[in-house]
């Protein structure tokens, strides 16, 4: 069953291609097409996890002995089963989204092979398959930002990836640097790194290259230095655009770190350099300056996009405690902000896509003539301000208890300072645009009956009925990413 690994890659990534030559232009034959591919991927996304955990295929070897290679580990199964259920619940919002929208089947063309690209990303045995596929889904999510093609999306669009193409480059000056240098024993990802430990004196270069190779990947993160890009292409996006790019692209941004941390150096290596505090300082730094950018932020979808560099970072943060129990928070957090901020801009997509509103000034009152959209805002910012019951209050507990438990006592603890300051902020941000719509006293002249109807409603509320079933009910998926977690170590 192994070719159910590269099925659930190939399908939509010549779907995609497939749609953008095709002669199709209904509209609605190009949304029942790119549906249809969108819920068979999933499909087949989950069954190739199951039967195909713990093995691996190979799609290509080339002559300078590069292997473009898969196999599905707890991780690979992790992402790639929730990259394949966001694309799926944002694809049937975009159904509706798109009646208003230009450039719908070019958008839903490479949409699908941003899911393929993803889902490379995610089951790659090997950094130079991690490599292809990272750039794949640089170059697709590209045509994103630039969908509108106004003047400010081509520049936001020239923006992200020039960000991406210097991301990109240091990660392959590091894979290259690693591989070329007969640094790691084997070409694989190995579960606890493959790093030659007698390196002796070549430890500072060790250290530089990992240095390198996560201050790339981290770009696609928002991690400071590298945010800058994020306010303006999520802003520019079309609203499901947005959602994928943060709620899903981000996180491969964190996985690659995972990636070169725990499966080609090792933790171990790690634990106590320079390199390692220099990425939580990054981090922590990250976590404070994104939430009081989104507090001050009166363009309501900026403030959702500062968020998202914002709470990234936690989960960078936690990768970095080079713990089990930081790892674990880490990944919940990656799981939980992706259910959160997929809400959060998709329910920023929607108002506007119904009164045009763009400004936090301009919702007051809005709750009334939309309550169910910003309902589901309000339960998802619950989430991302650590809210208890939610399944944010989870991830972030995990990241403070790794925090207080870290090696780096003093960092350590300004991260956990960072993590409870960063979470009232974000309750401030959250809860300012939600009183003004829901509680507001003064009367404005909204639209009658503008909320949104089931096809917009629908994804928005499995979201977030996920958000408050794991954080009521947290043990089960405790449990699993307590094992992804060990897994890794």
């Amino acid at each position: 069953m192994n070719f159910l690994i590269l099925l659930a890659i190939i399908m939509p990534v010549l779907s995609g291609a497939g749609l953008l030559f095709s002669k199709l232009e209904d509209s609605t034959e190009v949304r029942n097409f790119a549906t249809a591919v969108l819920a068979l991927t999933a499909a087949v996304t989950v069954v190739s996890n199951i039967v195909n955990f713990g093995d691996g295929c190979s799609m290509l070897k080339l002559p300078i002995g590069m292997t473009l290679a898969f196999s599905i580990d707890w991780l690979a199964a992790f992402f790639s089963t929730m990259f394949a259920a966001i694309w799926l619940l944002v694809g049937i919002y975009s159904r509706e989204y798109f009646k208003t929208q230009p450039n719908e089947k070019r958008f839903l063309g490479f949409y699908l092979m941003a899911l393929g690209a993803v889902i490379g990303v995610s089951c790659a045995a090997n950094p130079f398959t991690f490599y292809t596929f990272f750039e794949m889904m640089s170059l697709t999510s590209f045509v994103f930002v630039l969908n509108n093609q106004t003047k400010e999306s081509i520049a936001a669009a020239k923006k992200y990836i020039y960000y991406s193409i210097f991301g990109a480059l240091c990660g392959l000056v590091a894979i290259m640097a690693f591989y070329g240098s007969s640094l790691i024993r084997v070409k694989e990802f190995v579960a606890g790194g493959s790093l030659v430990m007698e390196l002796g004196g070549r430890m500072p270069m060790v250290a530089l290259i990992t240095f390198i190779a996560i201050l790339g990947f981290s770009c696609k993160a928002g991690m400071f230095p590298l945010h800058s890009w994020i306010p303006y292409a999520y802003v520019q996006s079309p609203a499901p655009a947005s959602a994928v790019l943060s709620g899903a692209i981000a996180k491969t941004g964190v996985l690659a770190i995972i990636r070169i941390v725990y499966f080609v150096v090792g933790a171990d290596v790690l634990r106590g350099s320079w390199v390692q505090f220099a990425v939580l300082a990054l981090s922590i730094a990250t976590i404070f300056m994104g939430s009081m950018m989104a507090y001050k932020e009166k363009l309501f979808q900026r403030r959702v996009a500062y968020s998202s560099v914002s709470q990234v970072s936690y989960a960078v943060f936690g990768v970095m405690t080079l713990s089990a129990f930081g790892l674990a928070g880490a990944i919940l957090q990656i799981l939980f902000h992706a259910l959160s901020k997929n809400v959060l801009f998709l329910t920023s997509g929607a108002i506007t896509y119904k009164t045009g509103k763009r400004y936090v000034s301009e919702l007051t009152g809005l709750g009334k003539a939309m309550p169910k959209t910003f309902v589901l805002f309000t339960l998802a910012g619950m989430s991302l301000a650590g809210v208890p019951l939610t399944g944010g209050f989870v991830s972030k507990f995990c990241l403070a208890q790794a925090a207080l438990n870290g090696n780096f006592t003093v960092l350590c603890f300004i991260g956990f300072v960072t993590i409870m300051v960063s979470a009232l902020l974000t309750a401030g941000y959250i809860w300012s645009v939600s009183s003004k719509a829901l509680f507001a006293h003064k009367d404005l002249e909204v639209c009658e009956n503008c909320d949104i109807n089931a096809t917009m409603f629908i994804p928005m509320l499995i979201l977030t009925v996920l958000i408050f079933v794991t954080g009521i009910f947290p043990d089960a998926v405790l449990g699993i990413i307590a094992d992804v977690a060990a897994s890794v170590m």
